[in-house]
């Protein structure tokens, strides 16, 4: 069995599974973490988060760790986006960083949303593209959104059907016992009237618009729009989520409305809800699910994609388990949807 040798670029929640998965996988290699914070600094990268022995020290010199011997860097670092510019196209210092460790000789895989970009954004596009051609290296995106849950999954289920006139993806995440810092952005307990929603609409349909764009091109489903929509929804009782309290009337959901239409009805859609203490309060209501309509309209349903135990499994294990497919595919920019078909990686 061929082992792959796997240099870990930011150890948040993802890269701490990432970490756990690698140890338990025969044909992977933790020979790299790299992190800035001091908290982690010199620390073995597998009993830093209670794992087995790892016996990797965790360094902040990234340079020095990108030279060494490996074959892919799984990068996930924290979104960053050039100042004002909250778009997609603002995704530069991402792409700057996933060149960065494509100039070292490295191909690499990401979960930060560098995605659909030859038409969007063609000059970040080319950025990473020239740069992996250049040295002979491949970059593949693949998360959970973006990534195998949207826009992957629906455009395979979609091939179940002899037509496809429309693709709904819906989905939700209860953020309660979410430990990101990001999840501060949503205002979970603030006053609507004084929260800022379209600074966190451009936020979350950066990450998530594309994909809606993605299905139709892939499922060759004519679009002449593309529109966003947000609504913010309100407590009507006291919530007590671990990321704070949440008195009635302030934030505590929001529904995302990202669609690609034609002739002003939507073609491809991802609606998608964040909120706190869904059992306490279930509306908005949340499902995972693809709805497919043509010859036959077809409906598929997920349970579980966002567990309480090990929350950030499923946005880590599409990029662990495509590390064998992108080290052997051709170089350039890569979209998982053009490799073979994802596995788990042995």
């Amino acid at each position: 069995m061929k082992k792959y040798k796997v240099i870990v670029w930011g150890l948040g929640s993802v890269g701490r599974y990432a970490v756990k998965m690698i140890l338990g996988k025969k044909s992977l290699q933790l020979v790299g973490a790299i992190d800035v914070d001091p908290a982690k600094v010199g620390h073995d990268a597998g009993e830093l988060f209670g794992f087995k022995h790892a016996g990797v020290e965790v360094t902040d010199n990234i340079d020095s760790c990108l030279a060494q011997e490996a074959d892919v860097v799984l990068v996930y670092l924290p979104n960053m986006r050039d100042e004002g510019n909250l778009r997609p196209s603002g995704f530069t210092p991402n792409a700057k960083n996933i060149c960065r460790a494509l100039s070292a000789g490295k191909n690499v895989i990401t979960t930060l949303p560098v995605y659909h970009m030859k038409d969007t954004v063609p000059e970040l596009y080319n950025m990473v593209n020239d740069c992996a051609l250049k040295n002979g290296v491949t970059y593949v995106q693949q998360g959970i959104f973006p990534g195998l849950f949207n826009p992957y999954l629906p455009v395979v289920f979609a091939s179940m059907a002899g037509k496809v006139d429309k693709v709904i993806v819906t989905g939700g995440q209860d953020d309660s016992f979410n430990t990101s810092p990001w999840v501060q952005v949503f205002g979970y307990g603030k006053d609507p009237a004084s929260f800022n929603a379209d600074i966190i609409k451009n936020i979350i349909t950066s990450y998530y618009g594309p994909a809606v764009m993605e299905i139709a091109d892939r499922c060759g489903i004519e679009y002449d729009e593309y529109v966003e929509e947000h609504k913010t929804y309100t407590s009507e009782m006291e919530l007590e989520p671990p990321c704070g309290r949440v008195m009635p009337g302030t934030i505590s959901a929001h529904e995302f409305i990202m669609s690609c239409k034609k002739d002003g009805e939507e073609v491809t859609g991802f609606h998608f809800i964040h909120k706190v203490c869904h059992e306490q309060q279930p509306y908005p209501p949340m499902q995972d699910s693809y709805t497919i309509y043509g010859e036959p309209d077809l409906k598929v349903t997920i349970e579980g994609m966002i567990p309480e135990k090990e929350a950030f499994a499923t946005s880590t294990a599409p990029s662990v388990n495509l590390i064998p497919l992108c080290v052997e595919a051709e170089p350039g920019w890569i979209d998982a949807l053009d490799l073979p078909a994802s596995k788990p990686a042995m």
